[in-house]
């Protein structure tokens, strides 16, 4: 009875995982497909497939405003800054307020948690002002600073429970031996939070490269992000199917691939202290 049972789960897992990857495998079929036949009805299983549709949107041939590879470009220096901003002021802003003992600490971390719930969108039109009259528009610093700033809250809750994790009695040694905090963060905290910050750095990121809004308002065309560039190819004169799903799947790859890379780090930091 136990083995039926837990054959009948592995099969509804793997049912659901199939169901999930459908879209996906329809959207890679299709960036492989002849321009003809990518939209016939019924669809076309049989046909030779190409690459035409990637070397279009690469190289800048298909009806859009810019290249796309640029916009892949500038979708991961954007998303590296940000990323990078966010865990430079995160993991401080962590290890102070699981380690240092000040006058309102709880309420701080309560408030910081209670910032994730803030929609992001509703900052877009005072964003688009502020921007416009310091003369930001289409610059790094305007989807940097609030990528970072809407990703902040996340890192700095995930890393405080993972400071806290971290036993004080190794802390205790290094202040023995007439460290400064300082010195105890970056060389007895910082090592022992590695996976925690992959965790943290690759939710950030794809936090970052995924985001459409802010991008949309904000950018024109010298940092113009590939989540933008992919609603160009619907325009007025249809869509261009085979297109946009090479552009599409040029741009989920780079966190695919990232996230394969980094599957031992990232699921040992969000299981970081489950266990002890």
């Amino acid at each position: 009875m136990h083995r039926l049972s837990s054959l009948l789960l592995r099969t509804l897992i793997w049912a659901v995982i199939l169901a999930m990857l459908c879209p996906v495998g329809w959207i890679v079929l299709t960036s492989i497909k002849p321009a003809d036949i990518s939209q016939s009805l019924p669809p076309v299983w049989s046909f030779t497939p190409t690459l035409r549709n990637y070397a279009d949107v690469l190289t800048g041939s298909s009806y859009t405003s810019q290249v796309f590879a640029t916009l892949i470009v500038h979708s991961a220096i954007v998303t590296a800054l940000a990323t990078l901003l966010a865990l430079l002021t995160g993991i401080p802003a962590a290890y102070s307020l699981a380690r240092i003992r000040f006058r309102g600490r709880k309420f701080t971390a309560m408030w910081i948690l209670s910032t994730i719930m803030f929609p992001p969108a509703v900052s877009v039109i005072p964003v688009f002002i502020l921007a416009s009259r310091l003369g930001l528009m289409d610059t790094l610093p305007v989807l940097v600073i609030p990528y970072a700033a809407f990703g902040l809250p996340m890192v700095i809750w995930m890393l405080r429970s993972y400071v806290k994790q971290v036993p004080f009695e190794i802390e205790e040694a290094a202040m023995v031996d007439g460290a400064s905090q300082f010195v105890i963060l970056r060389r007895v905290v910082l090592p022992l939070l590695m996976p925690g910050v992959v965790a943290a750095a690759l939710l950030m990121a794809m936090l970052a490269w995924n985001e459409f809004l802010f991008a949309l308002a904000l950018t024109r065309s010298a940092v113009k992000t590939a989540p933008v560039g992919i609603s160009e190819f619907t325009n007025m004169y249809g869509t261009q199917w085979g297109d946009m799903t090479a552009a599409a799947t040029v741009t989920v790859a780079p966190i695919l691939v990232l996230t394969l890379v980094l599957r031992r780090r990232l699921v040992a930091g969000l299981t970081f202290g489950a266990v002890k």
